[in-house]
């Protein structure tokens, strides 16, 4: 029973991190475009912010919705792929799944950055452990 409450207080930490982390993002995407829109910037720069944006919203999403603090590494690395996946989907549909690629950085960055995160989360002091 107890395997059980665990399993699911994992994965609800791990929907609750892509919840936060895919809201974050696209806030940031948004704000994002409006700078490029007003600041006319260098298409170079477009790619390094955007990683940028996905490792913030990683470990923003991970470290606001991770409450149990068992699994850390786990549950971060697991967030760190649905988040990928998630977001990869939703920004393909946003483009109408016209030149859609897939980025080799994202499917290694994401996981080791939302299990850095997670171990972080996990490990923060003055949280309440719950039972």
């Amino acid at each position: 029973m107890e395997k059980t409450l665990n399993f699911k207080g994992g994965a609800l930490d791990v929907l609750k991190a892509v919840l936060f982390s895919t809201l974050i993002s696209l806030a940031l995407v948004l704000v994002f475009a409006m700078v490029i829109k007003f600041a006319s910037l260098d298409g170079k720069i477009i790619m390094p912010v955007n990683i940028a944006i996905k490792l913030l919203s990683v470990f923003l999403g991970i470290i606001i919705g991770f409450k149990n603090r068992e699994n850390g590494l786990l549950k971060g690395a697991a967030a760190g792929l649905v988040y990928m996946l998630f977001t990869f989907f939703i920004f393909a549909a946003l483009n109408g799944f016209k030149d859609v690629n897939f980025s080799w950085i994202d499917l290694i960055t994401l996981p080791i950055a939302g299990a850095i995160s997670g171990v972080v989360a996990v490990n923060v002091k003055g949280r309440s452990k719950r039972a």
